[in-house]
């Protein structure tokens, strides 16, 4: 008679109380008794592996592990099955093939949504019969559930796996930003500064988050630190393998900025006054229209004087915004940063710009069109009015400075 799961509970736990203990051959065992319903449950395989890597045993370790990378693809999990797939080439290194087989299965399955012919053209994928069923039982996994096979083999081929102690900084405020990390066990506190520069823990992230995103895509410093309040094992994708996977696959930098529209710009504009009163539905509508464009340094984006039909968001880089005083010369009234929108008073009125804006860096920008924030004003006309206080704080400075008289502005 099988095991009910009071009965499962209970051998688990004593397995876990022998390997604490050191008993490594009682805990295998007491694995090993259960390991038939580790077809529910990758957790039985993956710590047999463990035991048996400990003990030295590196061949069953293999084994064992290879069962828990194919129950993780079977269930959706795929940053769950590199992680693991990362542990089985450290152990033997010449077991490469395992991530082919990942990128094999997960496409297979139909969990990765787009395949590319040679020609460039992305097409939608055809998954094999009842494939489409069984993915939509799972949720997306941002990211790589949007690359292609071949992509998704050059990704897996670049992911690096960590396993970090208890107490342990993943980066802190300050750093410079160039990773991306995914948790596939155990929590991290993201911890930040009060007044006093105490530090206070501002939210706690569990499996299956990611952090480090915009760091990530501005290059800019971090603005928090990461530590670990749990054994925790996470992937970490660095830029600069991703950026090596682009020059071989092009497509990956438009699925790349489709992440980072979907995990970065979204967060930005639920944060903005402009856009807060937007449900999650209306955000997601604009972010498919959103395109990006990059600006050498020393490039004038916006002309004072002219009539613009753009606003930006900085994806990466700094920017002055600027006037020409008749008396004081170039006046600059202000710089900005990554997460930092410009270009509103254009894009809500037919007035000409009011300053100039020049690229200080190399910068990467996304554009809101005219057009689509009329269609949010058609729909939630309320925010007209917070459009209008945003840009009479924004054109504060300048009417100082040119001593101007304040004007309705829509």
């Amino acid at each position: 008679m099988p095991p009910d799961v009071q009965d499962m509970t209970a051998i688990k736990d004593k397995a876990e109380g022998y390997f604490s203990k050191g008993k490594l051959k009682d805990a295998l065992d007491a694995y090993e008794s259960i390991r038939s319903y580790s077809g529910k449950d990758p957790r039985i395989v993956l710590r047999i592996g463990d035991i048996c890597r400990k003990m030295g045993k590196n061949n069953e370790a293999v084994d064992a592990y290879k069962q828990a990378v194919n129950v993780f693809i079977s269930q959706g999990f795929i940053t769950k099955a590199i992680g693991v797939c990362k542990i089985i080439t450290d152990i033997d290194p010449s077991q490469e093939d395992i991530q082919k087989k990942i990128a094999e299965l997960y496409t297979k399955k139909g969990f990765v949504a787009e395949g590319e012919k040679k020609t460039g053209v992305v097409q939608e994928a055809k998954p094999a019969k009842g494939a489409e069923e069984e993915a939509a039982k799972f949720p997306r996994t941002p990211l790589f559930s949007d690359l292609a096979k071949d992509e998704l083999l050059a990704l897996i081929g670049k992911v690096k796996h960590h396993i970090v102690s208890p107490g342990v900084f993943i980066f802190k405020e300050g750093d410079r930003g160039d990773s991306i990390y995914i948790m596939n066990s155990g929590a991290v506190d993201i911890i930040g500064k009060d007044k006093k520069g105490n530090d206070v823990v501002l939210s706690t992230l569990k499996e299956g988050d990611f952090f480090g995103e915009f760091g990530f895509f501005s290059n800019a410093r971090r603005e928090a630190s990461v530590r670990a309040s749990s054994p925790i094992a996470i992937l970490e994708i660095i830029k600069g393998d991703v950026d090596a996977i682009i020059a071989k696959h092009n497509r990956v930098a438009q699925v790349l900025f489709d992440f980072y529209k979907e995990r970065v710009v979204d967060r930005l504009m639920a944060l903005s006054p402009i856009f807060e009163p937007l449900t999650p539905a209306d955000r997601k509508a604009i972010l498919t229209r959103l395109t990006s464009q990059k600006f050498e340094q020393g490039v004038n984006i916006v002309r004072e004087g002219e009539i613009g039909d753009t606003m930006y968001l900085i994806k990466e880089g700094e920017v002055n915004v600027w006037i020409q005083d008749p008396a004081k010369g170039k006046v600059v009234v202000a710089t900005l940063a990554e997460g930092d929108f410009f270009g509103e008073i254009a894009l809500a009125t037919a007035r000409p710009r009011v300053a100039n804006v020049t690229t200080v860096t190399n910068a990467e920008l996304v554009l809101f069109s005219r057009p689509m924030i009329k269609d949010i004003l058609v729909k939630y006309p309320e925010i007209k009015n917070t459009l209008e206080n945003v840009i009479k704080a924004r054109v504060t400075d300048v009417i100082k400075i040119k001593g101007l008289q304040s004007a309705a502005l829509i």
